[in-house]
């Protein structure tokens, strides 16, 4: 099993003595830790949905609580009480008394209800059955949340649209607009110029969280990316073009010295240098057009990877794997391939 490093400096290796998981049921990354930190329902049923449904869910995630700005206090000399430290809040979850975090009095918060709301709202733009279908917290007290609207299915796809929050004084609230692939089980990330839309944690962050639902962001990624998914379904795919992909996305093959003349031999490191090429070049050899190479370059990242364990989007694990490994790859690899096509 080929296995690579992908989120850090690092070499490519097989480690013998850890072979790989088997993914339970052949579920998608999204599915598997998302249902472990929240609830997730059926990403392709076609089914509609309502706002109790919605609310539902977010109950069943234990994600139904507003965040409760508090003062934070402190010792002054030998004075009798604490007073409150002037331009900083604490940000508590009720429900359990839990400190997320500690940020300044500029910091906006966006509670869990509302950027579900927003997000479901932009996905009924473009397509009136959009629906919650998916609610994980992600962190020590789950100061990270990860929403998720099925939008739209289309045989063996479903787009989807992901809203991350944080309630914490980094990051912004995040939607991203990718692609479940239930006959590769992958995740896709088809790179375009509307593919992601973030509000900082400043100002009226409410009304900017209502104005995300009349905007065009799904209708926009969906014009762009189609039209590239047409043309890469219409053409042809050569192994020179392998060759050139995987050069892009993991350079060449790192060389592992050998013995010199009269040196002894030695046996090979456990953590043997491997690189991804020939795994990946028997594999696209199957291939006949650039849209199919594309789901199985996914494909590989979200089940044969060393990325498929750890992914690369944010500190928390079970956050970069519910979202599908090696997306920055995944995005890089879209742009090559709809550029050399």
């Amino acid at each position: 099993m080929y296995h690579y490093r992908d989120s850090r400096g690092g070499d490519f290796y097989l480690d013998p003595d850890r072979p790989f998981p088997t993914p339970p049921g052949g579920e998608l990354p999204l599915l598997r830790f998302v249902g472990r930190r929240g609830t997730a329902l059926d990403l392709w049923s076609a089914a509609g949905a309502n706002e109790q449904e919605a609310r539902w869910l977010l109950g069943d995630a234990k994600l139904d609580w507003r965040v409760e700005p508090r003062e934070v206090l402190t010792t002054v000399g030998d004075g009798p009480r604490p007073v409150p430290v002037p331009g900083y809040r604490a940000l508590v979850r009720p429900d359990t008394g839990t400190v997320m975090s500690v940020v300044t009095s500029a910091y906006r918060v966006a509670d869990n209800e509302s950027v579900a709301r927003a997000a479901v709202a932009l996905g009924r733009r473009f397509e009136s059955g959009a629906r919650l279908v998916a609610a994980a917290g992600f962190g020590r007290s789950d100061e990270r949340t990860l929403f998720v609207v099925r939008v739209r299915v289309v045989g063996a796809t479903t787009l989807l649209l992901l809203a991350h929050n944080t309630h914490g004084g980094e990051g912004a609230v995040r939607f991203q607009l990718v692609e479940a692939d239930r006959e590769v089980r992958a995740i896709l990330a088809p790179d375009s110029r509307h593919a992601t839309l973030s509000i900082p944690h400043i100002g009226d962050v409410d009304e900017r969280l209502e104005r995300v639902g009349s905007g065009s962001m799904v209708e926009d990624h969906v014009a762009e990316t189609r039209a590239v998914w047409e043309r890469l379904r219409a053409a042809a795919w050569t192994p020179g073009r392998t060759r050139s992909l995987l050069h892009e996305l993991w350079g060449e093959p790192p060389r592992v010295p050998s013995a010199g003349p009269g040196e002894p031999f030695r046996e090979p490191s456990q953590r043997a240098l491997r690189h991804p090429g020939p795994y990946l070049t028997s594999v696209l050899a199957d291939c006949v057009h650039p849209a199919e190479v594309y789901r199985q370059v996914c494909a590989y990242l979200d089940n044969a990877s060393e990325a498929c364990e750890r992914g690369d989007f944010t500190k928390d694990r079970d956050e970069r794997l519910a979202l599908g490994a090696g997306l920055r790859l995944k995005q890089r690899a879209w742009s090559w391939i709809a550029v050399n096509t």
